[in-house]
Order: structure tokens, then C-alpha cells, then sequence
């Protein structure tokens, strides 16, 4: 099966919730990345798509433009990065499937070591993807 996807927003935002405390009592986040999703727009059907891994399972939600509207104003102090799908091919892939492991395979972007957010966010940085609030804040403005 093939893919038409050529691009997600990858976010990471804290989310932490005292539910789940209990059992990751020994992981301390860096603020701002306890948690990663991504988004699409879709040209098809002209609405945001988010998709994320939590404790209930994959979700997929088809945003209208007031929910999509929301959810960027929420995630505008948080970090977002503009990742280009890409098929990063390995024989074996061990590892287990926390939001972190599933980002990376929604975006063809694979490292054995990354298991926190903050990893990822660090990798993806490190392998020249490019932060979206950076490119909207310049957008339209002269370089000096």
C-alpha cells in the first residue's frame, strides 16, 4: 500500500496527567515535552487531521476550522516541527510503542536510542527539520 503523505506537524507539549504518575514515576520530563502528536492538513477534504498515541490507543480526529483554530492557539507556546515524510528503511525495528516510537514511524524518521520527547524533538532538530512557528513568524518579511 502506498502513501500520499508528503507532510506532518509534529508538536510535543506537556500532558502529563496524575492518572498515569504511578507508573512513570522514574521519567522527569523536560518541561514542555512529556507528550508528541502530529497533524496534516488535508487538501482533500481542506481540514487538519490530528493523530496521536496515548493510554487509550491511536487516535484520529478530523478537525473542523473552529477546533483546528483552538488546538493551534493552545500548542503556539509549545514546539512544533514542519517534518517531510521519508522512508527510513531498517530490517528490524525493536522497540515499544509509546507516542514517541509511533511519531517516528508516522514520519519515517527512525533512532534506536530516542525513547523521551525531548530525544526526538533534539534528533529531529539535529537532522535539519525546521521549527513551524520560526518559518510563520518570518513569513512575509524582508531579510535584512
Amino acid at each position: 500500500m502506498g502513501s500520499v503523505q508528503k507532510e506532518w506537524l509534529v508538536y510535543f507539549y506537556n500532558a502529563r496527567t496524575v492518572r498515569y504518575a504511578k507508573w512513570t514515576w522514574w521519567w522527569k520530563p523536560k518541561p514542555g515535552f512529556s507528550h508528541c502528536g502530529a497533524l496534516h492538513y488535508d487538501t482533500n477534504v481542506k481540514h487538519w487531521i490530528h493523530v496521536e498515541f496515548n493510554h487509550a490507543g491511536i487516535e484520529t480526529t478530523i478537525l473542523s476550522p473552529i477546533a483546528a483554530e483552538e488546538l493551534f492557539a493552545k500548542l503556539y507556546d509549545f514546539k512544533i516541527l514542519i517534518c517531510p515524510k521519508k522512508n527510513d528503511w531498517h530490517l528490524m525495528r525493536i522497540k515499544e510503542l509509546s507516542c514517541v516510537s509511533f511519531v517516528m514511524r508516522l514520519i519515517g524518521f527512525y533512532r534506536w536510542w530516542i525513547i523521551t520527547p525531548y530525544q526526538l524533538y533534539c534528533a529531529l532538530l539535529k537532522a535539519g527539520y525546521k521549527p513551524f512557528w520560526e518559518k510563520r513568524e518570518n513569513h512575509g518579511k524582508k531579510n535584512s
